[in-house]
């Protein structure tokens, strides 16, 4: 067997275990780090494709899963930082997907795990500098769909699709799976009437949100409750866009089920 598919099966395995160990929480453990072939990784640096800016995908195991699976082991559940473990770090498009096929996909994971990915160095906690004066918006999903969302939301992150003033203010995104649902959450680094307003419209537009589906914004640290009314404006240019081709690499895989537009992927009440 070779190298790379030696490493490549290792990376697999580890993460995986990862979100499969709520069944036998004597073995739950931090995700290890992405294992590569050092010696392929620099021959192709020269060739690989820059992104606008570093990123880092992080993993967590909730508090509540971990105090039911563990009840005689003391847990510091009052600090969220110590729970959150970096996975790893990547500015090229070869390298997000080198890391991206390793890591569970969100239509299979268990209630309790989560997975973030961030710009670097801002860390996926409230209390960050760049998160403090921010909040979130959130979406709810259907568990079967979840997957295709979330790759539709980080690409478009990560692939200098959305207009500049959108993708400046997003800091990151978070994927938490839930016991009849999962979520996503949009965190961005401004809470304001005109900019809410606009990157709600633009989420929208990307994922093809319909109007009727409701999505909840919530300020990290509220000075008090602030409310807007939305305006429109189109922001769906992934068809004008050269680029978008390099990211949305789902888009050719027959696996996966588009019929999660019209509401079909989104959890809601009608």
């Amino acid at each position: 067997m070779s190298q790379e598919k030696t490493l490549e099966e290792t990376n697999k395995i580890n993460i995986e275990d990862n979100s499969k160990n709520e069944e036998n929480p004597k073995e739950i453990k931090d995700p290890p780090p992405i294992q590569t072939n050092n010696t392929s990784d620099t021959l192709s640096n020269s060739s690989k494709t820059k992104l606008e800016n570093k990123y880092a995908f992080w993993f967590r195991i909730s508090e509540e899963v971990l105090k039911n699976q563990l009840p005689n082991k003391a847990l510091d559940t009052n600090e969220y930082e110590s729970q959150v473990k970096k996975i790893a770090v990547f500015d090229t498009i070869e390298d997000f997907w080198a890391i991206y096929q390793h890591l569970r996909k969100p239509d299979s994971c268990k209630q309790g795990i989560e997975f973030q990915l961030f710009k670097e160095p801002i860390k996926p906690m409230w209390e960050d500098e760049f998160n403090k004066k921010g909040g979130k918006l959130t979406l709810k999903l259907r568990k079967q769909y979840t997957t295709i969302i979330w790759e539709e939301i980080i690409l478009a992150i990560i692939g200098g699709v959305l207009p500049k003033e959108i993708k400046e203010e997003i800091n990151g995104v978070v994927f938490s799976s839930k016991k009849e649902f999962n979520t996503l959450q949009i965190w961005f680094k401004t809470y304001e009437k005109k900019i809410n307003a606009e990157l709600e419209q633009c989420i929208r537009d990307i994922i093809q949100i319909p109007d009727e589906v409701p999505l909840e914004l919530k300020q990290f640290f509220p000075p008090h409750k602030k409310e807007y009314n939305n305006q429109k404006k189109n922001y769906n240019n992934k068809e004008e866009n050269t680029n978008y081709d390099k990211f949305s690499g789902y888009q050719n895989n027959s696996g996966y089920d588009n019929n999660y537009k019209r509401n079909k992927g989104y959890y809601h009440k009608k």
